[in-house]
């Protein structure tokens, strides 16, 4: 029996709605699942270990809360249904101390954790041997068990706060490491400190050192006309505005203001500071 469906011309409008009806079913359930999507991102260094991941059944029961992974950017084949699973990181080739950025995609009402959050964001520290400085500028220093591969900061306290002289990459691990550097040293005390930097930012301080530097004191003179700061040696520098903000810095003889407001400034130089007026 064949069967034939006849609209009325007053029926048209009726089925044009149903249709449209029926198409805006068909839409959200194909994009229903999209739109729940959610992620976790977790930044740091790989250090040589893998992610664990706890991972919950879904809030509706089908499949596991995680359904996929990213690390810097790329899908990992990392096994993602079950309720445990380990990011792979040791399985992508990447370097010891490469920054890592690692993207869990989960459904929404659940969400995956993460136990070991730590194996990619190392708090900073080691433990220090030794640490030399000498009136020559050398300075030196060796370590052991440092917690990752982060950078090391030489700074140096002048002009009333501790600035930085030297960054140098850690190379991590419990075993003994030697470092060396060279800086400029000021007239009279120089007072220098070593410190660990971690990738959000924490300083962890160890150990001071300190000598005498028999050099001639930095002078400086200013040419209204050429808007040029010369430097009588060698010197790190800095100019700072009246809200204590630094606007130019660098290391040289000369320094250019011409970019900078009219106003008054602080010229950190040497071992000492003085005001200047740019008109």
């Amino acid at each position: 029996m064949n069967l034939r469906m006849i609209f009325r011309p007053e029926g048209r409008t009726m089925a044009k709605c149903l249709l449209s009806f029926l198409g805006m079913l068909t839409w959200s359930a194909g994009t229903g699942v999209m739109s729940g999507q959610q992620s976790i991102e977790l930044g740091g260094l790989y250090q040589g270990e893998n992610l664990l991941v706890v991972n919950e059944p879904s809030a509706d029961g089908v499949g596991f809360c995680c359904y996929e992974v990213r690390v810097n950017g790329l899908v990992t084949a990392d096994e993602v249904n079950s309720h445990a699973f380990e990011v792979d990181l040791g399985s992508l080739g990447l370097p010891l101390g490469k920054g890592v950025s690692v993207r869990l995609k989960h459904r929404s009402g659940c969400a995956p954790r993460i136990l070991n959050p730590e194996v990619i964001q190392p708090s900073p520290g080691f433990q220090l041997v030794d640490f030399q400085a000498a009136s020559s500028g050398e300075v030196s220093w060796t370590t052991v068990d440092e917690h990752g591969r982060m950078p090391f900061v030489l700074q140096q306290f002048k002009w009333g706060k501790w600035v930085d002289l030297v960054r140098m990459d850690g190379r991590g691990g419990p075993e003994e490491q030697f470092y060396n550097a060279r800086i400029q040293p000021i007239r009279g005390e120089n007072l220098l400190r070593l410190t660990h930097l971690a990738p959000d930012g924490t300083l962890a301080v160890k150990g001071e050192a300190r000598f005498k530097g028999d050099v001639p004191e930095v002078t400086m003179e200013y040419e209204p006309k050429a808007q040029v700061l010369t430097f009588s040696a060698t010197t790190q520098y800095e100019l700072v505005d009246a809200f204590g903000t630094v606007v130019l810095s660098g290391v040289g003889r000369e320094a250019t203001l011409r970019y900078l407001a009219r106003g008054e400034y602080f010229a950190n130089f040497g071992a000492g500071t003085e005001i200047l007026k740019k008109r």
